[in-house]
């Protein structure tokens, strides 16, 4: 399956993205740039992607936007999100992120609400299971610092990895919000929810990025079922409303995301297909 690629060449880098840095001066000055980050106007807003791609998936929220980052016009421009949008409208759409080439992707899925440390959660649950605790002191679970949303159904791959044979990998995907469900306005989520409830389609508009882990060691639960797992982030730029609406309703949440082609991940290219397909709204055959 062959994806679109997209050229960013307007784009104004509200939302760009720091690579880690695993040794020299900066990191001496700086642990946490031993992750990758998501930058909202300079200010690092999540966490992600170890660069050694065996101590576990993460995603953490870091910083907070304090003010609205969503084009007030992109609820127009997504237009229901029946299809990929014009060349135009993608620029239009792509103008907060920094310059490049991505994979725009119309996804649609059922969105689930997660606080962090329940049953729900996939960083207290899968990764845990896969890799154990967070390092160094290994006695809480990874947390994402933030609730955020499970987009549809979990997948597996049939996989050769880089660390031992032939086993399975798993594929999850999440939408992980700038601001916190829980400071949205009640009487948007409410008002959005009876256009739901009208049968107006809710979209959102998303960066999105892949991470790729794998333990150096055996799983740390031996019952668990796979040996590698891939997370399929999408950050919420719009529809922050509209998410949270879709979760309460049960209605599917259409998402265009911008897979970023510059965003560090252990991720190969020709994995990719694969691990987006299982959340796009018109999959090819």
């Amino acid at each position: 399956m062959k994806l679109p690629r997209f050229k960013n060449t307007e784009g104004e880098a509200v939302v760009c993205f720091e690579p880690c840095c695993t040794n020299g001066p900066q990191r001496e000055a700086d642990s946490r740039t031993w992750f990758h980050h998501l930058l909202v106007r300079g200010e690092r807003i999540y966490e992600y992607g170890c660069p050694c791609g065996t101590c576990g998936i993460l995603f953490r929220k870091v910083g907070r936007v304090e003010h609205r980052l969503d084009d007030r016009q992109a609820f127009e421009l997504l237009d229901g999100l029946q299809s990929l949008p014009t060349e135009d409208t993608l620029r239009k759409l792509a103008r907060l992120l920094v310059r490049g080439y991505y994979y725009p992707l119309v996804l649609e899925a059922t969105v689930r609400r997660v606080e962090p440390g329940t049953v729900d959660d996939y960083f207290a649950t899968d990764v845990t299971r896969l890799f154990g605790l967070e390092p160094p002191e290994y006695e809480l679970p990874k947390n994402p610092q933030t609730p955020y949303y499970r987009f549809g159904t979990d997948a597996s791959m049939d996989r050769t990895g880089r660390l031992r044979g032939p086993h399975k990998a798993l594929i999850t995907s999440v939408i992980m919000p700038l601001h916190n469900p829980d400071d949205l306005h009640r009487a948007r989520v409410d008002f959005w929810r009876a256009q739901s409830d009208a049968g107006v389609p809710m979209t959102a508009l998303a960066v999105g990025i892949i991470d790729n882990q794998a333990p150096a060691l055996e799983p740390k639960d031996p019952t668990y079922p796979y040996e590698e797992q891939f997370l399929f982030t999408n950050c919420l730029l719009d529809g922050h409303h509209r998410a949270q609406a879709a979760a309460e309703s049960g209605v599917p949440l259409r998402i265009l995301s911008f897979l970023a082609l510059g965003a560090r991940s252990m991720v190969e290219t020709p994995d990719v297909p694969s691990v987006v397909r299982p959340f796009l709204r018109n999959p090819e055959p």
